[in-house]
């Protein structure tokens, strides 16, 4: 991503050269975990447009504030050519594609394949869209009139008030030298451009045509190479944001299997086959519940609670018996569902489980998020690991038998 100027420039490509098999340096790790080639990769530049020309453009932005009036808007365009792009990722690929729409004549569309999400982004796809959008409008014969090109991303179109200086915008600053070149060949009393949101999804007929041929090009669909922007003839440089991501999500693809094949993953999935998911984090994130609680509902989710069964386990009591009804193991069931001490306190859990049909069961208590607040006000109403109750485990005092081995 460096620029020639940025001091670690020279330092990374004289490493790209060089084969060190021994006494490897950091930056040579990086280059081998990765994998990537540094100079197949587009390099973000330290000032990518003067800053007095940012929002001075050969275009119109036009956002409206809502779908609906985005919808309304469209449908009521005056505006002689119209012109709708769209970027798309099918199946790990990505894909854009612009579509030229003229009354009483077959619709003029240009696709372009990106390659692998891992190289590329949907946003760079969008931006590609908005190129072609841009070049359709300069090879129609009838375009020194109102244009209109509708784009349904917002951040793609914002991206033409920012500085233009982050992965992807490359295509954006190309965008723009396009629509100087097509005004300085129009009218400047006829031509107008305006770049207009339009909503997705909403029943507009540009922007479904748009999808659909961009659901093309995602699956390998491009159209001829003389056809296409100057720009875009040549395959694309990776864009590193696409590279970060791509890591990342083999990093999560890593912990998620190593998670599910160890020992705590596997007591997990018996309660929760989606874990680990966002579910329970979603779950123990409502807004009635305390950060205590939640905290120690993952604590049971995990089977790491502070009961006697993992105190003993870990060395931090000297029994596993239970110290409310004097049952020989204090295990997780045993506390939730068992312990005839706590009948009373259960009882709100039982109605509970009957209101939302189940069975009070370690699965229903700990995976069912609508059983969240009351498995929280039976923690409370046991008092069993407050700070004032009988039975309450202190971390900072030191069992029996750990003082016997430093007293005399």
């Amino acid at each position: 991503m460096l620029p020639s100027e940025h001091p670690l420039y020279k330092a990374m490509a004289s490493k790209v050269t060089c084969r060190t098999k021994r006494h490897k340096s950091p930056i040579i790790s990086l280059l081998g975990q990765y994998g990537y080639d540094p100079n197949k990769i587009k390099k973000i530049p330290s000032a990518a447009r003067n800053p007095e020309q940012t929002g001075k453009l050969p275009f119109r932005i036009v956002i409206p504030e809502n779908r609906e009036d985005s919808v309304r808007e469209a449908r009521e365009a005056v505006e002689e050519v119209q012109v709708f792009s769209d970027g798309s990722a099918f199946d790990g690929k990505v894909g854009a594609a612009a579509i030229l729409i003229r009354p009483g004549k077959p619709p003029h569309v240009l696709h372009l394949h990106l390659r692998p999400e891992s190289e590329h982004t949907v946003h760079e796809a969008e931006l590609v869209g908005v190129l072609l959008g841009l070049h359709l409008i300069g090879t129609e014969r009838r375009s020194s009139t109102t244009c209109m090109l509708g784009v349904d991303n917002q951040a793609a179109i914002k991206a033409f008030h920012s500085d233009l200086r982050r992965p992807g915008h490359h295509i954006a600053r190309e965008a723009i030298l396009l629509a100087n070149r097509i005004q300085k060949r129009r009218s400047k009393v006829t031509y107008s451009l305006t770049m207009q949101w339009t909503a997705g999804h909403e029943g507009i007929a540009g922007n479904e045509a748009a999808d659909k041929e961009a659901k093309k090009a995602a699956k390998g669909k491009t159209s001829e190479k003389h056809l296409l922007p100057p720009y875009l003839r040549k395959p694309l440089l990776i864009n590193p944001a696409a590279i970060k991501r791509s890591y990342v999500d083999k990093l999560k693809k890593k912990w998620t299997e190593d998670w599910r094949n160890s020992q705590g993953g596997q007591r997990a999935a018996a309660i929760d086959k989606t874990a680990p998911s966002k579910k329970f984090l979603l779950a123990i994130s409502q807004n009635s519940l305390s950060r205590q609680s939640a905290s120690r509902i993952a604590q049971f989710r995990l089977f790491h609670a502070p009961v006697n069964h993992y105190l003993k386990r870990i060395g931090k009591v000297d029994s596993a018996r239970c110290p409310a009804c004097g049952a020989e193991d204090e295990t997780i069931e045993h506390y939730l569902l068992a312990c005839p001490s706590y009948a009373h306190e259960r009882w709100a859990l039982m109605r509970q489980a009957r209101k939302l049909r189940k069975q009070l069961s370690l699965e229903t208590l700990l995976e069912d998020h609508n059983m969240v607040a009351s498995l929280a006000n039976y923690i409370d109403a046991t008092q069993r690991f407050s700070e004032k109750g009988e039975h309450a485990y202190h971390p900072n005092k030191q069992s029996t038998q750990q003082r016997a081995q430093v007293e005399p």
